[in-house]
C-alpha cells in the first residue's frame, strides 16, 4: 500500500522516493525504462485510467529522464510527490 507521508528533502544529487500519477495505462514491462519503478493502473469512478508510479530514483537527472519518458509517452502527468530522501536506506 502506498503512503501519504512526506519523510525528507531530496537533493539535487541524492536518491529520493518518488510517487508519479499520469492519465492514462501504463504497461508494467514499462518499468524498466522508467528506472524500474513500480506501476499500477488505478481505474476511477469516472470511467477514466489512471497510472502510479512509485519508486527510488537515483537523483533529479533521472527524475527529468522518467518525466521525459511520459511526455514521450503521451501520458499527462498529474502529480509528482516526493515521499522523502533516502539517504538513509
Amino acid at each position: 500500500m502506498m503512503t501519504n507521508e512526506i519523510v525528507d528533502y531530496p537533493t539535487m544529487s541524492g536518491p529520493a522516493i518518488y510517487r508519479i500519477r499520469v492519465r492514462g495505462l501504463l504497461d508494467a514491462d514499462l518499468s524498466e525504462r522508467l528506472e524500474g519503478m513500480r506501476i499500477e493502473n488505478l481505474a476511477r469512478d469516472d470511467g477514466k485510467a489512471e497510472s502510479v508510479l512509485e519508486g527510488r530514483i537515483l537523483d533529479q537527472a533521472a527524475l527529468a529522464g522518467v518525466l521525459n519518458k511520459l511526455y514521450e509517452l503521451h501520458l499527462p502527468v498529474m502529480a509528482v510527490d516526493c515521499l522523502g530522501g533516502s539517504d538513509g536506506e
